[in-house]
Parts: structure tokens; sequence; C-alpha cells
């Protein structure tokens, strides 16, 4: 009876669970970037609407009955909009929060789950890696910083490794026990080993998005999915 009790008190909620709203936000975005990669813009704005919108009716149908049917349904369901907008605002404070403190050269990051990175590894390159993890290990969607985006090959090599020596100094610093992943066109594993990381703390898996498809980066090279571990 105790344990019970226990379990409806200090165990009812956890403090990290409050993670659960960005977390919800944080699993979907990086889907929406490999679905653009895929199949265009158009195709993944649409894709990810309508996963947004099976979300907020299914949390909808959750709350409904536990307000006791007082409210109406249409109410209720912009309650459930309301929510997911605060879970919204949240993934956005705390990437805008994490950018700041860390101050990358290359690297821009968005919370994001382990599971995005799961499901995204088995769509993209039909493996699931097997991941480091501690109760404090952090997962976040890595992309370049926009002004870089497509224009990447405007800089020096040695410019490159030593941002991306900078950066990983810092995710050290600041971040330790997380996990960065992402997709770009081309491989950057020479450049990360001559920007002194070792090859167990990353990897990196080509995918099965079109090479084509990177023209709209500048480029015509194959995709690659980028998992670097950050001890």
């Amino acid at each position: 009876m105790k344990l019970v009790l226990r379990h409806l008190t200090s165990g009812l909620i956890y403090a990290r669970s409050l993670r659960i709203l960005p977390s919800l936000i944080g699993t979907i975005i990086p889907f929406f970037w490999q679905m653009v990669n895929l199949y265009g813009t158009l195709p993944a704005v649409l894709i990810t609407l309508a996963i947004l919108q099976i979300i907020t009716v299914s949390l909808t149908a959750i709350i409904y009955p536990f307000l006791y049917l007082r409210l109406s349904f249409l109410t209720v369901y912009c309650l459930a909009v309301l929510i997911t907008a605060i879970a919204f605002i949240s993934w956005v404070f705390i990437n805008v929060y994490r950018n700041h403190r860390a101050k990358f050269k290359l690297i821009k990051l968005q919370f994001s789950t382990r599971t995005a990175l799961i499901l995204l590894s088995h769509l993209l390159s039909n493996r699931v890696l097997s991941i480091p993890l501690s109760s404090r290990t952090t997962f976040w969607d890595i992309h370049l910083k926009p002004n870089l985006a497509g224009q990447l090959q405007t800089k020096s090599r040695e410019e490159i490794i030593a941002a991306i020596r900078h950066d990983y100094q810092q995710a050290q610093n600041l971040m330790p026990n997380a996990v960065f992943f992402g997709c770009s066109p081309g491989s950057f594993k020479t450049l990360l080993i001559a920007a002194g990381l070792q090859e167990s703390q990353f990897s990196i898996l080509e995918t099965i998005i079109p090479q084509e498809h990177a023209r709209v980066f500048g480029v015509n090279r194959p995709f690659y999915l980028y998992v670097i571990f950050v001890t």
C-alpha cells in the first residue's frame, strides 16, 4: 500500500517528464527535414501537417473523457492545439538557449529524441545503430548554420576543420553525454578525423536519398546520415 501511495505522490510525475512536450516536436521536425530531402518541400510540409493533425486529434480524444464531457469536442480540440503550440514554443526556446550559449561556428542544434534517431536511421539506411546511453543522454538534430547551407564550398578545408574542432570542443564543455545526428550530401569523415575526432566517436551511414536531390545544395553527391557522440 505504501508503494501505491508513493506512485500517486512523489512518483506521479518526475521533473524530467517536463521534456515530453518539446520532445514531441523534437521527434517530428527531423522527419520534416529528411522528407524535404526525399520528396521535396511541398510534400514534406503536407506530411508534417498531417502528422501534427493526427497528434492533435489524438490528444483531443485523450483529454475529452477526463473533462466528463462538460466541454464541446471543438473546445477540447482548441485546448489540444494550445498544448501543441506550447510544446512548439518550449522546443524553440530550448534550441535558442542552447545555440546562444554554445556559440557554434559551423552548426546549429535542434532538440530531438532517441526515437527520431532510431526511426530515421531505419528509414534512411535500414539500420538501427547501437548508441551509448546514460540517464542524462540528450539527442540533437544537427544542421549547418543557415548562412552556410549550400555555401560550404566557399570555405577552405582548413577553415572547416577549425570550425568542426571548435564546435566539438564547445559541445564537450557544455553538453557531455549528447548525441548529434543529421543528414547531409557528401562525406565529412576525413574532415572529422582531421579535426581530432576518433572513428569511435561518430558513425556515418549512406542513405537512400537520391544523389541528384543534392543539386539543391549546389552539389551532386550521395547523402549520408551522421551520428556524433559527445563524451
